[in-house]
């Protein structure tokens, strides 16, 4: 029975099926086309968002991590923009890494001396180095210490034996020797010195305890648990600590390095800086000529 159906259906059968097969190569070639186009539709949307969207990169000093990462979110809400990438290190290194070309849109130092040997390389966008925020050098130990008043002149005392200190990359490091000059202890501590990368490494090895003492900035200890402040450095002992900041001359997005710069300087910024015991008394204005 069900062979002579199929015998005699065969025709009806094989012009259905035929219709069938017709209707469904040409809808099979409509949901190809549609794919195809919808999909050279979506890369082009796609080029064009990484095109516009790529983040800015600031290369800025360690100690500025915390509120430089805390204001990114409403700088990239106004701006309509991905928040910046960030490159945290020690600003003498950050300033090599410039000088070699590191496709960076924003320099953000801790010292004077790296931000004018790039602007004296002609590696920064003229008339764009400006001054954002200050801060103080402090001598630390870690907070179980028993040193509860430990003062610079006292860091020449034999329980003294190791102090944790930026080195000649960090500009903290170079406050801290200025400092200590100012106390006449140079000699004295020579060998109790410990050299670091960075001053938040010195700030981590106070508080681990690897050392007795270390001089960090501020911000950084109030940043890094475990740490106690046992002492503040007088401002007449070491140069100025001011961040400066400035557009690279090799931005590949020149107009919003200038508009996060400006952010830099304003309120919500200012606000940001105090909270993480920076001193904004010198921010907003230009930063020192050559």
């Amino acid at each position: 029975m069900q062979a002579r159906l199929c015998k005699t259906s065969a025709p009806a059968d094989a012009a259905g099926m035929a219709g069938s097969a017709n209707r469904r190569i040409s809808v099979t070639a409509l949901a190809l086309g549609l794919a195809l186009g919808l999909g050279l539709a979506w890369m082009g949307r796609g080029q064009a968002v990484v095109a516009k969207e790529t983040p800015l990169l600031v290369s800025a000093a360690i100690s500025l991590s915390e509120p430089l990462q805390a204001l990114a979110p409403s700088f990239a809400r106004r701006q309509k923009l991905p928040p910046p990438a960030f490159n945290f290190g020690s600003s003498g290194a950050l300033k090599q890494q410039i000088a070699r070309g590191a496709p960076v849109d924003v320099f953000v130092s801790a010292a004077d001396k790296p931000m004018l040997q790039l602007e004296q390389q002609g590696l920064l966008l003229p008339g764009t180095r400006r001054v954002i925020a200050g801060n103080q050098l402090v001598l630390v130990v870690p907070a179980r210490s028993p040193r509860r008043s430990l003062g610079f002149a006292a860091l020449a005392s034999g329980t003294i034996r190791r102090i944790a200190i930026g080195d000649g990359s960090v500009p903290a490091g170079e406050y801290a020797r200025q400092t200590l000059a100012y106390y006449q202890l140079t000699d004295a501590l020579q060998a109790k010195l410990v050299p670091m990368g960075s001053v938040r490494a010195v700030a981590h090895a106070v508080a681990h305890g690897y050392v007795d003492a270390g001089i960090v900035y501020k911000s950084d200890a109030n940043s890094v648990a475990n740490l106690r402040i046992t002492a503040i450095a007088p401002q007449r002992s070491h140069a100025p600590i001011r961040y400066s900041a400035a557009v690279v001359k090799g931005s590949s997005q020149p107009q919003r390095a200038l508009a996060y710069l400006r952010s830099l300087t304003g309120s919500e910024a200012l606000q940001a800086y105090r909270r993480f015991g920076l001193q904004v008394s010198t921010a907003s204005a230009p930063g020192p000529g050559p």
